[in-house]
């Protein structure tokens, strides 16, 4: 399998912002939640700072001393205000609840609630590479309606029905830029990375307080709108295969992509980051093939790989690379 990256990976440095990110906190409905879902819109703005991204915020305390405030209305014409092609990235963070009736799921916004239907026609016309996180309840169904190529989308919850109030949420915005979250240490936080974290420290919360786990997170960025389970990854490698073709894992965008790249990951071209990720889906299938092969030529093929894999992030004229 060859994998194809296409705009998702981060463009090439130019002037200006690195792209778009829009916080939209609901509605909290009980005073208890007020206090977390601050801490989680303040994380996530202070991160799009961090990562030179334009950041805008609905439904953040500014709004609260109006009394006519159509959050729903603010969001649409945001999203119709945005660049619909281009590689910059366009980052999409709900903070809040999520409803779901058995036939429709919705983001609850201060005013009249948004439907995932309704999300799907707003950003239909939006062809950037895109990152969107739903961290609230009842929040699967948004992968369904919203998975597209050049997306990836991450969620609280495996389906509607789990429509308690979800601590992955806020779990991420954390993760996100959480030194702690780098688990193959290289200097950066992958989306898959911060997925990977969040949802395991969601899992410990209920465990710590002996409750039975009401959500379990998910991720989709292979656009075939099915998402991925959190506990099918070990580390950033997939543990688990699914049981028909059809059902494709996730997790190849989103191990690339990080909300803020190191300073090796910024200096490459957009040539090497593609053949890293042609590589790197070579290695991959290559595990997956392993019990098919002599132990010698498995390690063979292996290091092959390997050593193409260290000229894509050491200069050709360097002569420290063995070109045996």
């Amino acid at each position: 399998m060859t994998l194809t990256i296409g705009s998702i990976l981060p463009a090439e440095e130019t002037p200006g912002p690195r792209g778009e990110l829009l916080v939209v906190v609901g509605a909290p409905g009980e005073e208890s939640y007020v206090e977390p879902f601050e801490r989680t819109s303040a994380a996530w703005v202070k991160a799009g700072k961090a990562a030179g991204l334009n950041t805008h915020v609905i439904g953040d305390e500014t709004d609260k001393a109006e009394t006519h405030v159509i959050h729903r209305e603010q969001l649409q014409q945001w999203l119709t205000d945005q660049h619909t092609t281009g590689s910059h990235l366009l980052w999409l963070v709900f903070v809040g609840h999520g409803t779901y009736d058995g036939r429709q799921a919705k983001i609850n916004l201060v005013g009249q609630d948004v439907s995932a239907v309704e999300m799907r026609q707003w950003l239909a016309p939006i062809q950037r590479p895109m990152v969107i996180v739903h961290g609230g309840s009842a929040s699967a169904p948004f992968v369904n309606a919203l998975s597209a190529s050049d997306r990836i989308i991450v969620t609280a919850t495996e389906n509607g029905n789990e429509i308690n109030y979800a601590r992955f949420g806020e779990r991420f915005a954390l993760a996100i830029t959480n030194p702690d979250s780098d688990i193959d240490r290289d200097g950066q936080i992958s989306v898959l990375e911060a997925f990977v974290s969040a949802a395991i420290n969601t899992e410990i919360f209920y465990d710590e307080n002996g409750r039975l786990s009401t959500e379990h997170a998910l991720i989709d960025d292979n656009g075939d709108g099915r998402g991925t389970p959190f506990d099918w990854f070990n580390g950033t490698r997939l543990s688990k295969q699914a049981e028909t073709e059809k059902a494709q894992p996730d997790g190849d965008r989103a191990r690339l992509l990080s909300l803020i790249p190191s300073p090796e990951e910024q200096a490459m071209t957009d040539a090497q980051r593609l053949e890293r990720a042609a590589l790197e889906s070579e290695v991959k299938d290559l595990r997956a093939r392993k019990s098919e092969l002599s132990e010698e030529e498995y390690y063979h093929q292996l290091e092959s790989i390997f050593r193409q894999l260290s000229r894509v992030y050491v200069p050709s004229n360097d002569t420290s690379v063995d070109e045996r």
